[in-house]
C-alpha cells in the first residue's frame, strides 16, 4: 500500500483507499443482483429428479464443511474473509436486476470465494443462501434445493476456480473477471440441463428442451454476468490489498493487484468498473418502456416447463406462500432485509479489516471516523430517497427495496472500523 501523509492532503484524501473498500463494495454489490433468476421453483422437478440432485449435492456439501474446518484451523484469520465471501453471495442473490430483455435475473456471487478458498467452501455457503431464500422468500424450494445448490453452489464455484487457475497467465484481473462471468453462465446452463433431463420434448427430446430452457436466460444473463465479473473483480482487488495472505503463493498483495496501473489508482479503477456495472443494471429500467411486466427468469422457466410438458403440475407447494397468505406486498421488504443483512456483514468485516490495517500503519483514528460518519450519513439519506421510488412492477419494487437495504447496510462499518483498530493495537 502506498503511503500518504495527512499534512499533504485532507482526511478525505488520506483515507481514500479504505473508503473505496466500502464505497466500491457497496456500488459493486448494488449493481449486481437479483434473487430468483436461476432457481427451479418448488415442486417443479419430478420427485425422482429432486432426490437424485440431492444425492449429487450432498457429497460436495460434506466436502465443503470439512474444507472450511481445515482452512480455519490452519489459519483462523480466514474466518472473516470466508464470512465476507458468503455475505457477497448473500447480497448478490438478494438483488433482482433488470436486464435488456425486459426480464430480471441475478448473479450468483460464488466466484469470489471459489477463487480465494477453492470451490468446496462455496458448496456450503451457496447452499445456505439458497436455504434462506427457499424458506423465507419462497424462491427456489425445499424439494428443488438439491438441484439449485448443484448448479449454483457446486458447478458455479468449480467452473470459477478452474477458469481462474487456467487463465492466470493472462493477468490476475482478467482471470478473476472471466472466472466470475463464465461461472455465472455455467450456473444457468446447468439449470437448463437439469430441466431438459426432467422434461424432454416430445419432438427433439433432450436437445430440443435444452435449447428451449437455455433460451430463457441466453440474452438476459449476458449483461448481468458481465456485471458480476466486474463487481467480483472490485471486491477481490480490495480484499487482497488488505489481506495479501489470501492469494496462494504471493507474499505481498501489490504483486497481484498493483495499487496503481496505467496511471490510475486502485480506487479510481474500482470506481470506473463500478460505474460500468451500475449502468448495466440501471439502463434497462430507463430505456425499456411499455413492458407488460418484468418477469423473473425463474417464472419464465416455469412457463417453459408448462410449454414442454403441458400436463405436468407442481407436486409440492412452497412452505411459505406470501401470495396465498395475502402478504405479497411485503415481498420487496424481505429482499431488502436479505440485502441489508449481507451488506451489514460486508461493512462490519470490511471495517474491521480497514481499521486493523490503518492502526498498524500508525494512522490517527479521528479523521477516518469523521469520513466514515459522512459516508454512513450519505448512504442512509440515499436509502431514504430510494424508498420514495415507485414502480407498478413487483420485480422493480424488489430491486429498489434491495438497493435501499444495501444503503442502510453500510452503517455497521462504524462498528467494524474501531473494532479492527483495537484488535491491531492489542497485538502491539
Amino acid at each position: 500500500m502506498t503511503g500518504v501523509t495527512g499534512g499533504q492532503v485532507g482526511f478525505l484524501h488520506r483515507w481514500r483507499r479504505p473508503l473505496v473498500v466500502v464505497a466500491a463494495t457497496g456500488l459493486a454489490v448494488s449493481t449486481t443482483g437479483q434473487a430468483n433468476a436461476m432457481h427451479i421453483a418448488e415442486g417443479f422437478l419430478p420427485l425422482w429428479w429432486s432426490v437424485a440432485w440431492y444425492l449429487a449435492t450432498v457429497p460436495f456439501f460434506v466436502w465443503g464443511m470439512r474444507s472450511i474446518g481445515a482452512q480455519v484451523a490452519e489459519s483462523p484469520q480466514k474466518k472473516l474473509s470466508l464470512g465476507m465471501s458468503g455475505a457477497f453471495s448473500f447480497v448478490l442473490s438478494a438483488l433482482k436486476i433488470p436486464s435488456v430483455t425486459g426480464s430480471s435475473s441475478h448473479p450468483t456471487g460464488v466466484a469470489l470465494g471459489a477463487i480465494l478458498f477453492g470451490p468446496s467452501p462455496m458448496a456450503v455457503l451457496g447452499t445456505i443462501v439458497l436455504v434462506f431464500q427457499a424458506i423465507l422468500l419462497a424462491h427456489g424450494g425445499v424439494t428443488t434445493l438439491g438441484a439449485n445448490a448443484f448448479s449454483m453452489a457446486v458447478v458455479g464455484p468449480i467452473v470459477a476456480y478452474w477458469t481462474y487457475r487456467g487463465l492466470r497467465g493472462l493477468g490476475t484481473g482478467v482471470a478473476v473477471f472471466l472466472a466470475a462471468t463464465i461461472s455465472d453462465w455455467a450456473t444457468y446452463l446447468t439449470t437448463a440441463l437439469q430441466l431438459a433431463l426432467a422434461f424432454p420434448a416430445e419432438v427433439g427430446g433432450y436437445a430440443e428442451s435444452f435449447v428451449k430452457f437455455a433460451g430463457v436466460f441466453a440474452l438476459t444473463q449476458v449483461p448481468l454476468a458481465i456485471s458480476e465479473g466486474l463487481l467480483t473483480l472490485i471486491v477481490f482487488n480490495h480484499l487482497v490489498q488488505f489481506n495479501p495472505e489470501l492469494v496462494e503463493g504471493e507474499a505481498v498483495a501489490t504483486g497481484v493487484v498493483p495499487a496503481r496501473a496505467g496511471g490510475l489508482s486502485l480506487g479510481r479503477r474500482s470506481i470506473a468498473l463500478g460505474v460500468v456495472a451500475l449502468a448495466l443494471a440501471v439502463v434497462p429500467i430507463i430505456t425499456i418502456t411499455g413492458q407488460r411486466e418484468w418477469l423473473a427468469a425463474d417464472s419464465m422457466f416455469q412457463t417453459a416447463v408448462e410449454d414442454v410438458s403441458a400436463d405436468y403440475a407442481p407436486w409440492f407447494e412452497p412452505l411459505v406462500d406470501l401470495e396465498a397468505l395475502g402478504l405479497a406486498d411485503i415481498e420487496p421488504y424481505l429482499f431488502e432485509f436479505q440485502a441489508f443483512l449481507g451488506m451489514a456483514a460486508i461493512s462490519a468485516i470490511g471495517g474491521w479489516m480497514v481499521g486493523r490495517r490503518r492502526a498498524s500503519e500508525g494512522a490517527a483514528e479521528g479523521g477516518d471516523m469523521r469520513t466514515a460518519y459522512v459516508v454512513a450519513a450519505v448512504s442512509v439519506v440515499v436509502g431514504i430517497v430510494i424508498g420514495l421510488a415507485q414502480s407498478e412492477f413487483g420485480e422493480i419494487k424488489a430491486f429498489y427495496a434491495a438497493m435501499q437495504g444495501l444503503c442502510f447496510g453500510v452503517v455497521p462499518f462504524l462498528w467494524g472500523y474501531p473494532s479492527g483498530r483495537r484488535a491491531a493495537l492489542k497485538r502491539v
